[in-house]
């Protein structure tokens, strides 16, 4: 059961399930339907970003990684490469049958990208790459139901900020977890650069955002809506509070990474 999780895990398979869920999640609140190519495409698109970042890490780290997800793309490097290769060239073909909005928000999603490994590449202390990685994110599980809404309106802004700050302190905190495997790799993160005080800190202040802006969304859009985005950031505060009970459990990846699992209870 171990190695199945793991190999979950160093996929990103999960992350995708909980961008797909996220994405339907977004969708129904919108009151639009996401077809199973515009699924696809996401599913495409967010496993490809964070298989290229796994594997711009891996091959950042001098000799053999620490870290378990890197040492497994240093492993598979070549069969990784290959599978990626395939996954794009199928999502190529999906592209044919997805609406011409969500293609052009696609587009905007690919360029976004672009720039955020042009940051990473050119980029010497990688200061901005949580944030720039929680927009990407924010925006791959926004693109499909954005693309088929016209009139926008602050609510819908209001929930993308949400999936953003959420994204962000979820991004911030398992660096807090894997500080010494990052420093073992020499690999900059936000713990190492601010230290852990600084980073909890403001990892606080960032839920604490997110409970704020659950309240206009409650009175104005959705309570239910707003009940899953207060139990999303309680998760990370739980994980940001307990350390070290769930690091020796090793569940802080699979409740820091579930959280997107929870829009589904809506779903259903």
């Amino acid at each position: 059961m171990t190695r199945i999780v793991s190999f979950v895990q160093n996929l990103s398979l999960d992350v995708v399930a909980g961008a797909v869920i996220s994405s339907l999640f977004i969708a129904s609140l919108f009151g639009v339907h996401l077809s199973i190519n515009v699924c696809l495409g996401l599913s495409i698109a967010i496993w490809l970003i964070y298989t290229l970042d796994h594997l711009w890490d891996a091959q950042r780290v001098e000799g053999a990684a620490v870290n378990p997800r890197h040492a497994f793309h240093q492993r598979h490097k070549k069969r990784i490469i290959v599978l990626t290769a395939v996954i794009f060239i199928i999502g190529l073909f999906n592209t044919l049958y997805l609406p011409l909005r969500t293609i052009k928000l696609g587009i905007v999603l690919i360029l976004l990208s672009g720039l955020y490994f042009l940051y990473l590449k050119w980029s010497k202390s990688d200061r901005a790459k949580e944030p720039f990685a929680a927009l990407v994110y924010s925006a791959g599980i926004f693109a499909g139901p954005a693309s088929l809404i016209y009139d926008w309106s602050l609510m819908h802004a209001a929930i993308f900020i949400q999936f953003f700050l959420l994204a962000y302190a979820n991004l911030m905190l398992f660096p807090l977890y894997e500080k010494e495997l990052d420093g073992k790799e020499n690999m900059q993160s936000i713990v190492l650069r601010k230290g852990d005080k600084k980073t909890k800190r403001f990892i606080k202040l960032v839920l604490i955002s997110s409970l704020l802006l659950s309240l206009p969304i409650y009175f104005t859009l959705n309570r239910n809506s707003a009940l899953v985005f207060v139990l999303m950031a309680l998760v990370l505060f739980v994980l940001l509070l307990k350390p070290a009970f769930f690091k020796n459990h090793k569940f802080y990846r699979i409740l820091g990474d579930g959280i997107f699992f929870l829009p589904g209870l809506l779903l259903l």
